[in-house]
């Protein structure tokens, strides 16, 4: 009796747990609203290629915004993959820009805001995720 009740235990937190645990996405795409430097996006699922694009950003006096990709790694620090430094889509609201990562390994990453220059907030219009390079 003890150790079924030791399983169902375990089962239930184990599925908790996977539950509570950030999402992860292959391609994706949303919107950031009043952002800030320090922003952290949703997670994806990678291997070897991302393009992250920001499409139609915004705000007042902002003119750039630096993007930073992460690698999620588990029970451990995340390891910092480069940036990337976005203008062109403050220019209008169908103006696009993107930056590429290669050779990265499989795993989950994300993409954290660095400065914003002008502003301290931002927005775009779209954000997209791209894990293909065949694209």
């Amino acid at each position: 009796m003890k150790k079924s009740r030791i399983a169902v235990v375990g089962g239930t937190l184990a599925t908790l747990v996977l539950t509570l645990a950030p999402s992860a996405y292959a391609n994706w795409s949303s919107s950031m609203s009043g952002v800030m430097s320090g922003f952290e996006s949703s997670r994806w699922d990678d291997e070897q290629y991302s393009e992250i694009r920001f499409t139609g950003c915004d705000q007042g006096y902002a003119t750039s915004v630096d993007v930073n990709l992460w690698e999620d790694v588990s029970l451990n620090y995340d390891n910092y993959k480069g940036d990337a430094t976005f203008t062109n889509c403050f220019n209008s609201s169908t103006a696009v820009s993107a930056g590429e990562w290669h050779n990265l390994p499989v795993n989950d990453f994300y993409f954290k805001l660095g400065s914003i220059g002008g502003s301290n907030q931002m927005w775009a219009r779209n954000v997209y995720i791209d894990t293909t390079a065949a694209d």
